[in-house]
């Protein structure tokens, strides 16, 4: 995809994205709920590989929370071997474009073979700079934000802005700028709870599977036209 953005003058550093509406998807088209979280994996690859032509520097994709283990069995087996499935050619694809991975969420509970592909992905991928990419699986910001108070806990540090971030999930990663969530749903459930503080959010009403490059770009273009204050003055007002 060409690098044609001219309306596009402030570019968010990091995007987010809630990946939802797959099973909607799904049920108005009269499909199986699997086929549309299978359909949502092939629109994702679509996003990461136009973000990173388009410019952006880090996208973040919420793909299983940790409310998700309440799903059928099926589902959630069907969502884990979906991205095993998939795992090989991600990794030779990041690895070749020098995409850094990084797994924000738990490991412990996922299954073991997984756990070493993305522990081995993220070895592997740490030293690349230029384009990032975040798989949140198996994620809740409440969880992520226990597991950082006890990581202070046990190296001894005092509870502080700066240490939190430390120890976050997106340490290594740029301040998140944009949250955008499919299908229309107006909450974050949790999402980047200490991250999302001075986020733009967007809510379209398209669901994931058919979020396409060109829906990602007008996402981009209205979080141009945004004057984000940061909780001071805006120019206007400065002047």
């Amino acid at each position: 995809m060409e690098n044609n953005n001219d309306q596009i003058k402030n570019y968010p550093k990091h995007v987010a994205l809630i990946v939802d509406g797959n099973r909607r998807w799904a049920k108005r088209r009269g499909l199986p709920t699997l086929e549309g979280h299978r359909k949502g994996f092939e629109a994702l690859e679509t996003i990461v590989d136009s973000a990173k032509d388009m410019g952006i520097k880090c996208i973040t994709a919420w793909v299983f929370s940790t409310e998700n283990w309440t799903r059928s069995k099926d589902e959630v087996t069907y969502l884990f071997d979906l991205f095993r499935n998939i795992a090989e050619k991600y990794a030779k694809k990041f690895i070749e474009n020098k995409t850094r991975f990084i797994h924000l969420g738990r490991k412990d509970r996922i299954d073991e073979d997984i756990r070493k592909v993305i522990e081995d992905l993220e070895e592997k991928t740490k030293d690349f700079t230029d384009y990032t990419f975040g798989l949140a699986m198996d994620y809740g910001g409440h969880d992520e934000l226990i597991r950082t108070m006890k990581k202070l806990q046990d190296k001894g540090l005092e509870i502080t802005k700066e240490n939190i971030e430390r120890n976050l999930d997106t340490a290594s990663m740029p301040p998140v700028d944009l949250i955008v969530r499919t299908s229309g749903e107006q909450r974050l459930s949790g999402f980047l709870s200490w991250q999302s503080a001075y986020a733009e959010f967007l809510f379209p009403k398209v669901t994931f599977p058919d979020f396409t490059p060109e829906e990602f770009k007008l996402a981009l273009e209205d979080f141009s036209h945004r004057e984000r204050r940061f909780g001071g003055d805006s120019k206007a007002q400065a002047k």
